[in-house]
């Protein structure tokens, strides 16, 4: 009786652990709804720190252009020095990872843009900064200055001026 009694119950404990279809089913559509979802970044921590970055619009001219305002440094083998790096800075490119960003800035240079360099945040981010400028009113003189035939394809937000704190 005990060894049938054993028996049932070790049947009924490897039964209950085996998955479903339906639950995998489940999951499945689950991970694609949150994937293809356009808040799925907002759930990771670079979702939270982009929540943190204060973006404001800037007037010049006339002219409306969005800004950002975060704390960058620059990018060891970025292509520029410290002291290049102002207040305002015309942003052309945003990256993850730095290899896509300093490849960009290579382009770029390569295309007659060398005064191009990348910044990085503390995330970190990295921005390919077109042109660095002390005033508003030159940062936007200088996004309006990009030329129809600009060697790289931007999409929004790009491009916008990322201010220093």
């Amino acid at each position: 009786m005990r060894r049938l009694f054993a028996i049932l119950s070790l049947a009924v404990i490897v039964s209950g652990c085996k998955t479903s279809e339906a639950n995998y089913r489940a999951a499945y559509e689950k991970a694609v709804a949150g994937r293809d979802s356009g808040d799925a970044i907002e759930n990771t921590i670079y979702g939270a720190k982009r929540r943190d970055i204060d973006s404001r619009k800037i007037i010049a001219d006339g002219d409306t252009v969005e800004a950002r305002v975060q704390r960058v440094v620059m990018t060891p083998d970025g292509g520029g020095i410290s002291e290049n790096l102002r207040m305002y800075n015309v942003v052309v490119g945003q990256f993850k990872q730095e290899f896509n960003a300093v490849s960009m800035r290579n382009r770029l240079a390569d295309s007659g843009y060398p005064g191009t360099f990348v910044v990085q945040n503390n995330e970190p981010y990295y921005y390919v900064v077109l042109g660095s400028y002390d005033t508003q009113a030159e940062a936007v003189q200088a996004i309006k200055a990009i030329p129809e035939d600009f060697p790289i394809t931007m999409k929004a937000p790009l491009p916008y001026i990322l201010c220093r704190p």
